[in-house]
């Protein structure tokens, strides 16, 4: 019953601070949302602000364990790694789509909670991408350019669609959060990743 009850005030927080904002949400909205008394957001939690802080934690925790499972996959290059990386991430962030924007929202100010979150998770995360990528240029795999730049090329591809969902839902009919989505969209990374980071193929003059 416990259990039940405090997912049904995260599942209500998370619904509310994504349509309504963290200061356009009441402790009182949730409370009512979830079907509970109003206290108890206090109780489990410690107030709206520890709640929001919770989930945005637990998102950025699972989203570093997704990174981190689709590494330690077994495949035939650097290449295949990463794009199994950018296609775990994309299902992990279209199945948690609403705690997704929530995050990257928040990620857009400057506050005392950004700068925790950018030491402990973001700092995690840009390291696993400098590795995989130095590894691809060490390999040969990948063409030599700016680590960092290429970085911020991946993240902004991996989380652009779920930070801004209403422009690709108005302006290109696509739903970030559908399954269809994540495969077409990786068809698009797939070609980027080629074209931009790998070596390309050297002429062997044969017709």
């Amino acid at each position: 019953m416990k259990g039940s009850t405090k997912k049904k005030m995260v599942d209500a927080a998370i619904r509310l601070f994504y349509t309504q904002g963290y200061d356009g949400t009441s402790v009182r909205d949730i409370a009512s949302s979830a079907n509970v008394n109003i206290a108890l957001v206090s109780y489990y939690f410690g107030g709206k602000k520890a709640l929001y802080e919770k989930i945005l934690i637990q998102f950025l925790e699972g989203y570093l364990q997704t990174m981190h499972k689709a590494i330690r996959q077994q495949t035939n290059s650097v290449q295949e790694s990463l794009l199994s990386v950018i296609r775990e991430l994309l299902v992990y962030q279209a199945t948690n789509h609403y705690t997704a924007r929530m995050v990257h929202r928040e990620m857009t100010l400057d506050s005392v909670l950004v700068r925790e979150i950018m030491t402990t998770y973001l700092r995690k995360e840009k390291h696993d991408y400098e590795q995989m990528i130095k590894l691809g240029m060490k390999k040969g795999e990948f063409q030599r350019q700016s680590v960092d730049y290429v970085i911020i090329q991946i993240r902004t591809m991996v989380n652009m669609p779920y930070l801004t969902p209403h422009y690709f839902q108005e302006l290109y009919q696509l739903s970030p959060k559908e399954p269809y989505f994540v495969d077409r969209y990786m068809e698009h990374i797939a070609r980027w990743v080629k074209a931009a980071l790998c070596q390309p193929k050297a002429e062997t003059g044969i017709a």
